[in-house]
C-alpha cells in the first residue's frame, strides 16, 4: 500500500521540530470521516500545541474534537493521561500522533512518551491507549495513525510497521496509505 500511497500537498505552516504534522494530514482525515456514516467525533490522544489548529478547524465543520495532553493549559484540551482515560463518549475516528520513540519529551511530565527509554516501555503505552481508542469507538470507525521510518544513534526505527502491528492486533484493518515527508499515515478500520 505503501507503493500506491496518496501523497498529501503540504502548504507548509508547521514546524517538524515541534512534534507537529502536516495540516493536510488532519484535513482529509476530518474529510473522510465526513463522507462516511460515523460520528463527527474526533478524538485525539497525544495533542500538542500544533492541534489547536486542528481543534478550530474541526469545530468550522461541525466535528468534535477531544484532545488529550499532559500539560497543556488551554480549554481546547484536556488535561488527562491517554494512556490511562479514553475520551470519556463515544467516537468516530482518532488521530494517533503521539511524541515518537526516541524523540525528546514534548513534556516535563514523566508520563510523557519521550521519557520511555526502552521500545518495550514505549509500546506498552501506545497499547493502553489503543485499547481505550478501541473500547470507546463505534464499529467501521477510523483511526489516522502518523508515524516515520527514521534512525537514532544508527538505529532504525519504523513506527509505521509498529503501528501497523498493535493496531491489527486490536482489531483494525489498514485500509488506506497516505504519504505526507516525512511521515506515512495509515487508516485504520475498527473491525470488531
Amino acid at each position: 500500500m505503501r507503493r500506491t500511497a496518496t501523497v498529501l500537498c503540504d502548504n507548509g505552516g508547521y514546524d517538524l521540530t515541534k512534534g507537529e504534522m502536516n495540516p493536510a494530514i488532519v484535513e482529509e482525515f476530518v474529510g473522510l470521516l465526513l463522507d462516511s456514516d460515523l460520528p463527527p467525533v474526533v478524538w485525539e490522544p497525544f495533542a500538542g500545541t500544533g492541534s489547536i489548529r486542528f481543534w478550530n478547524d474541526a469545530v468550522s465543520v461541525n466535528v468534535r474534537w477531544i484532545a488529550h495532553n499532559l500539560t497543556v493549559n488551554d480549554f481546547r484540551f484536556c488535561k488527562a493521561d491517554s494512556t490511562e482515560t479514553g475520551p470519556g463518549v463515544e467516537i468516530g475516528g482518532a488521530v494517533f500522533h503521539p511524541t515518537y520513540f526516541g524523540s525528546p519529551p514534548l513534556a516535563v511530565d514523566d508520563r510523557d512518551l519521550g521519557h520511555k527509554r526502552t521500545k518495550e516501555d514505549y509500546i506498552a503505552q501506545l497499547s493502553k491507549t489503543i485499547e481505550l481508542t478501541s473500547a470507546s469507538m463505534v464499529k467501521s470507525g477510523l483511526v489516522c495513525a502518523v508515524g516515520r521510518d527514521y534512525r537514532i544513534g544508527g538505529q532504525r526505527i519504523r513506527l509505521d510497521c509498529w503501528y501497523l502491528e498493535l493496531f491489527v492486533r486490536a482489531g483494525f484493518k489498514l485500509v488506506g496509505v497516505w504519504l505526507s515527508e516525512p511521515d506515512v499515515v495509515m487508516i485504520f478500520r475498527k473491525e470488531q
